[in-house]
């Protein structure tokens, strides 16, 4: 099976850098350490009583008859029936009968009269994900099926759409069972992933999981976060980075270089042809390149126009004043977003290219002109996609 891709960093920048009055500096990939606990509960159905169920409960409950001898006289059924009942009740937990015959309604079994349905409990089994610094429980959005937590703090090679290299952090804490117990009695606790209606919640095994998210340090010494829980920032790893000081410690470890010193290195290895570096006003750097250096191997891919190249914790944005190249650079682009599992309508793809045309400067592309490119250039599987969009 082909492990799936996780959130490439090439995104988080490209976010990042759109960010009104921030200065975007350096990007920190990090496996941040999360606690996966199952929790088994139960949930109850709401079912019918049966004739004689019924009215023994409300005898229990109504006339205060406390004996399984009681209910026999009350009721004057035969004593076989009345114990097969009682057995019955017993067993989904609404009653219970001692050696001596006394008979108590349990609490689920009072709840059950009050409401004239018989509450059948079933055993629910479900996943939540608690941030291991604070021991702060992640919310619903991070429980997506889509979402990619590993099981070690070392992301696959085959998993990266780029060459991001993650730093593992390291949290000291230990998993405490009061922390489930403080989530299920949470009032918003459906916002993370227990559902209002679970009852006796218990966390029944707890095993150490991974996310990937990425860090970006601005010229301020703030971090924005990055995560697959969104299309946006992380307000909720950003909220831990704030209260974590070691993630600062972490980061300030990792040596500073000169943006300029690195590029101008970085241009002469690849032999890209004549670049230029710019300081943009953001304090993004950006190299203009040539068309040609965008003519797919051994030099770049048109996608890449726009994109940034990523090296030691700083970013580059690769750029052509060449207009008509930029906006040929969005069309693929955009038939290539039109391939995610996240896009479904031409709305959510409309969404999408008008981000990226901001990005690359050009006029946002239209379906008319997506559909011509990918039947002129025989992006025939592309083009599949886009027409099946709703």
């Amino acid at each position: 099976m082909t492990a799936r891709a996780i959130y490439p960093a090439r995104r988080a920048v490209e976010h990042a850098v759109t960010v009104p009055g921030v200065r975007p500096a350096r990007l920190f990939p990090v496996s941040w350490p999360l606690w996966e606990v199952e929790v088994t509960a139960n949930v109850y159905d709401e079912q019918a009583y049966e004739v004689i169920d019924r009215f023994l409960a409300r005898a229990l409950k109504e006339r205060d008859i406390g004996t399984r001898d009681g209910l026999v006289a009350f009721f004057g059924l035969e004593p076989a029936l009345v114990d097969r009942c009682l057995a019955f009740l017993a067993v989904i937990g609404h009653l219970t009968v001692d050696r001596h015959g006394e008979v108590r309604l349990t609490e689920l079994g009072l709840r059950s009269v009050r409401a004239k349905v018989r509450y059948t409990p079933k055993e629910s089994r479900q996943r939540v994900l608690i941030e291991r610094f604070t021991g702060r429980p992640l919310p619903g959005r991070y429980h997506r099926g889509s979402l990619t937590v590993l099981p070690s703090p070392n992301v696959p090679q085959e998993m990266l759409e780029d060459r991001a290299r993650f730093l593992p952090l390291f949290a000291p804490t230990v998993f405490q069972q009061r922390m489930v117990d403080d989530l299920a009695a949470r009032p918003d606790r459906a916002d993370y992933n227990l559902p209002a209606q679970l009852r006796e919640i218990k966390g029944i095994a707890v095993r150490d999981v991974y996310l990937p998210t990425y860090l970006i340090e601005t010229s301020d010494r703030s971090l924005l976060a990055y995560t697959d829980a969104g299309s946006g920032r992380d307000d909720f790893m950003e909220a831990a980075c704030r209260d974590v000081p070691t993630i600062r410690v972490r980061i300030d470890t990792v040596d500073r270089v000169k943006p300029r010193e690195l590029w101008t290195e970085w241009l002469a290895d690849r032999k890209l042809g004549p670049g230029r570096l710019q300081e943009l006003p953001n304090a993004v750097w950006r190299v203009i390149l040539a068309p040609e250096a965008f003519s797919g191997p051994p030099k770049l891919p048109l996608s890449r126009v726009g994109s940034f190249q990523l090296r030691n914790h700083h970013f580059l944005q690769l750029w052509c004043d060449d207009a008509r190249l930029r906006h040929r650079a969005a069309l693929e682009r955009v038939l290539g977003m039109a391939r995610l599992y996240a896009v479904r309508t031409r709305a959510d793809l409309a969404d999408r290219a008008a981000v990226l045309a901001v990005q690359l400067e050009v006029a946002v592309p239209t379906f008319t002109e997506l559909r011509a490119h990918a039947v002129g250039e025989r992006m025939y599987d592309h083009l599949g996609h886009l027409d099946m969009l709703e």
